[in-house]
């Protein structure tokens, strides 16, 4: 927003300075052309007026008489005319002005006696005027003044395109640090800039109809968070407890023994959804953070899933640095290994399952059944068909957006019967990349 104030400061500038220049250039190249036609015309009318005096004259007599200006002449045909202009007249004979050497000007007028109109050359009556020239001589004193006048309308120009400027961006550099201003944590504040202009007025109006809406909009969501953290969480820990409590009895039989584990499962993986969703409501999961090792966190959440493994031929292989750190908060990436190793469990066919860290990069490579390949990376459809797939799309769903939000990249492939899931550091705007290659 500062950039753009100043790109408007600026082309504010630039166009005044613009017109400016333009409008100076056309009025001197005006004022020039007009000095030099009202000159060339004081020339062109004293000619003429000597001219019919002279044509008068030769009417009633035999000969040319003589000019009364000691500047003009008489020359009875082209051949006669100075050196210098006899050549030009040749070349263009319709031209009336002639530049000499030496300095030497030239204006022309043909004269045409009556008793000879049809002669084959004319008779020319010349005024060499460089010793009455007037603006010429003063070229170089308006050039000058016409940079002087030039110049203290170009300031008067920056001036006011400053001042104008100023008045118009102040009020807009008022809303862009109210703007700024702006938290989900704090109190909003007002956009009504008082004394603005128009236009700058209907902006902060419209801005304040908005933060309104905005702010009723938080506070609803707020609300909701707060409900679902509590109406969602406590049944949930409840259905778990009460089946893991069910699972102790020796006694039971083991269709409802593998009922009651479905169902511990699928309390623990709502669990992690409900975790992971409020998780994208909290303004904390933006920040980077500092870089958190993966091992302590890793295990954590091995250890949280080592009863769904119980029962099945399934087994973790982790191959993680001890060393091995993502930059992001210790409980986001609990949330994310938490999706991707609770979705590997859920969808593996079979063992192994690996989880291996390198370049920065942690990767789960869970094994799947052949037939359920086509489905597989593709979102809001079933991750593995049949009655035993318990997990589906959305889950991946939530994991994408939840790196996106925390500013990891993430990127999922079938690749040789297995599925691959890739999380790293980088940008969380980045496409994740879902491709079907079955080996």
């Amino acid at each position: 927003m500062q950039a753009a104030r100043r790109t408007l400061r600026a082309r504010l500038l630039t166009v005044f300075i613009g017109f400016t220049v333009i409008v100076v250039l056309v009025f001197g190249l005006s004022a020039t052309v007009f000095v030099y036609a009202v000159e060339d015309d004081f020339f062109s009318a004293l000619l003429e007026e000597e001219g019919t005096r002279l044509e008068q004259e030769r009417a009633r007599a035999t000969a040319w008489g003589v000019p009364r200006q000691p500047w003009m002449s008489v020359h009875a045909s082209t051949e006669v005319l100075p050196q210098d202009l006899r050549d030009q007249v040749a070349s263009a004979p319709r031209r009336r002005e002639f530049r000499g050497d030496a300095g030497r000007h030239y204006h022309l007028r043909v004269l045409q006696a009556a008793s000879a109109p049809n002669a084959t050359s004319p008779t020319w009556l010349v005024a060499e005027v460089s010793s009455r020239l007037v603006v010429r001589p003063m070229r170089a004193s308006l050039i000058e003044t016409w940079l002087m006048v030039g110049t203290v309308i170009l300031l008067l120009s920056i001036a006011l395109a400053l001042w104008l400027a100023r008045r118009i961006t102040k009020p807009l550099s008022v809303l862009v640090e109210r703007v700024s201003l702006l938290h989900p944590t704090r109190p909003s504040p007002s956009f009504r800039i008082l004394g603005a202009d128009g236009e700058v007025e209907m902006v902060s109006r419209a801005l304040e109809a908005m933060r309104t809406r905005v702010d009723a909009f938080v506070e609803r969501e707020q609300s909701f968070t707060r409900d679902a953290s509590h109406e969602l969480r406590t049944p949930l820990s409840v259905i778990r407890s009460a089946t893991a409590q069910a699972l102790d009895d020796p006694a039971l039989a083991p269709t409802s023994r593998r009922l009651l584990g479905l169902a511990l499962q699928s309390a623990k993986q709502m669990e992690r959804t409900v975790a992971s969703l409020l998780a994208l409501t909290r303004e904390d999961v933006e920040a980077p953070g500092e870089p958190t090792e993966v091992l302590p966190v890793l295990e954590a959440v091995v250890i949280e899933q080592c009863a769904v493994l119980d029962g099945r031929d399934l087994t973790l292989r982790i191959d993680v640095p001890q060393r091995a750190a993502l930059t992001v908060s210790s409980a986001v990436l609990h949330l994310v290994l938490s999706n991707m190793i609770g979705n590997a469990i859920a969808h593996a066919s079979r063992g192994p399952i690996g989880i291996t860290f390198t370049g920065r990069c942690l990767t789960v490579r869970n094994p799947v059944e052949a037939a359920s390949l086509p489905s597989i990376g593709t979102l809001g459809r079933p991750w593995v068909k049949g009655a035993a797939s318990r997990g589906s799309g959305l889950g991946l769903v939530i994991l994408q957006r939840l790196c996106a939000r925390a500013r990891l990249g993430l990127e999922w492939q079938v690749l040789d019967g297995h599925f691959v899931t890739t999380v790293h550091d980088g940008d969380g705007a980045r496409s994740s990349r879902t491709s079907t290659t079955a080996g």
